[in-house]
């Protein structure tokens, strides 16, 4: 899923491994905006791509501050985008 706010981009993918397991993928600036720094790890540096693993709860907690911090004037920036297709590759 894609997800896209004034507090910015991030795509969410739940892993194969652990099923309560989501990796959530965006920039440093981004994802430290929201996260402790310490979680956050490198998965591209080509992208400049970064991510932090969330368990289900932690990512509902995430994107409830998300739209909590959204202004009135802003909701149009705020999209969330589902996958397309049924079969993801999963990380």
């Amino acid at each position: 899923m894609k997800i896209s706010s004034p507090t910015g981009d991030f795509k969410i993918i739940q892993t194969i491994k652990n099923r309560d397991e989501l990796l959530v993928l965006g920039s440093w600036q981004n994802l430290v905006k929201v996260f402790d720094s310490n979680r956050t790890f490198l998965v591209n540096k080509s992208d400049s791509l970064f991510g932090i693993y969330l368990c289900k709860q932690e990512c509902a907690e995430f994107m409830n501050k998300i739209i909590q911090e959204i202004d009135y004037h802003e909701w149009e920036d705020f999209k969330i985008d589902k996958p397309t297709y049924q079969n993801q590759f999963q990380a």
